[in-house]
């Protein structure tokens, strides 16, 4: 007669255990908050090249860019001892753009003049990052990784045993 009250209990858990594998496997979805514009991936042929989108300072790339604007925007790609790019950008709702540039040096002539050398000064400086994602407001908070069957389950196994022990 000891026997039986354990395997009651050990049914239940069995089948709790297995109630928490199935809903645990179940797929879920997740939408996505019903934001506007889309993202601009900037890549650049020699990588480091300033990136203007609209006359404001993005970043160097590569980098991808989340835009809140949709539309034809004004791009601008400079960089040290390279001629400057312009061109346009589409930015299509919803989706990722890829904008890429091939930037040419500048051409340079050489002299035959020499000058002397000079001591050189290194200075190294840690930039951050000016890329603005947008997040939706107000933010809801995650869902618990448990499912309510797996805990009032663990709960009932607990209370099963503590009634067990009584005996």
């Amino acid at each position: 007669m000891k026997l039986f009250p354990y395997l009651i209990c050990l049914a239940i858990m069995l089948l709790i255990i297995q109630v928490g594998i199935t809903s645990a496997a179940s797929p879920t979805t997740t939408t996505t908050p019903g934001g506007t514009g889309g993202s601009i991936y900037f890549e650049t042929i020699p990588p480091g090249a300033t990136i203007w989108l609209d006359n404001i300072e993005l970043g160097t790339s590569p980098f991808t860019y989340y835009s809140e604007k949709t539309g034809t925007l004004d791009v601008r790609v400079r960089k040290r001892l390279y001629e400057d790019y312009t061109d346009k950008v589409v930015v299509i709702e919803g989706e990722r753009v890829i904008f890429y540039a091939r930037l040419t040096p500048i051409s340079s002539h050489i002299t035959d003049k020499t000058t002397a050398a000079a001591p050189v000064t290194t200075a190294t400086t840690i930039s951050k990052s000016t890329i603005k994602i947008p997040t939706p407001w107000p933010t809801s908070s995650p869902e618990s990784p448990s499912d309510p069957a797996v805990v009032i389950g663990a709960a009932a196994i607990g209370i099963g045993i503590i009634v067990i022990r009584r005996r």
